[in-house]
């Protein structure tokens, strides 16, 4: 699993990490680097690495959830990963949940694509979180339909104050599978591809 998360790192560093130019995020603000992990998890071989080491985290809360769930359309792609892959290997089932970033205007008009019974526990995920804000839409909605939230789990988290925010606000274990620490060129070290950080493959 360490080489996954190396190789891991490695697809996001050369395809997801935008630096060099002044960007805006979704909060407004703007930053001199850019985590578009979209190239990360709609690259095959991207998604499921991911999708591996996803499950292995899941099962680092205390709390074992039966399903997954996060916001259009950051989730989209990692929840369905997840989901899939679980079946794939003989994990126990993790079913998907989306939150729309508003209800569906025909047929079901629900704020949930397949949404869960009340009561159900769910890890919500992101593919980034800055200051948490977007995460949090997910984790209100889904608490409002009734879901128990046991754990965040993030591909990135950009060390804004974003994930100790979210654990205050919905009291349970925010982690992540990589750091902006853990990229050299944003962290403020040399950058160099094959140099992999120690804590990027989990040593």
């Amino acid at each position: 699993m360490q080489a996954n998360r190396g190789r891991l790192w490695q697809i996001i560093d050369e395809n997801s990490l935008i630096t060099g130019k002044d960007m805006t995020l979704s909060t407004g603000a703007s930053s001199t680097f850019y985590f578009d992990c979209k190239k990360t998890t709609l690259n095959g071989e991207g998604l499921a690495l991911l999708a591996d080491i996803m499950l292995e985290e899941i099962d680092q809360f205390l709390d074992r959830p039966a399903a997954i769930g996060g916001l259009t359309l950051g989730a989209d792609f990692i929840v369905a990963a997840v989901a899939m892959r679980a079946f794939q290997v003989g994990h126990p089932t993790i079913h998907g949940s989306i939150v729309r970033k508003e209800p569906k205007k025909h047929g079901t008009r629900s704020h949930i694509e397949n949404e869960m019974p009340a009561g159900t526990k769910v890890v919500v995920v992101d593919d980034v979180i800055t200051t948490g804000s977007s995460t949090a839409k997910a984790c209100d909605q889904l608490l409002a339909n009734g879901y128990q939230i046991v754990g965040i789990l993030a591909l990135v988290d950009r060390e804004a104050g974003g994930a100790q925010a979210l654990e205050k606000q919905y009291s349970c274990a925010v982690r992540s599978i990589f750091k902006k620490s853990d990229f050299p060129r944003v962290a403020g070290g040399s950058h160099c591809v094959s140099s992999i950080p120690k804590t990027a493959v989990g040593a």
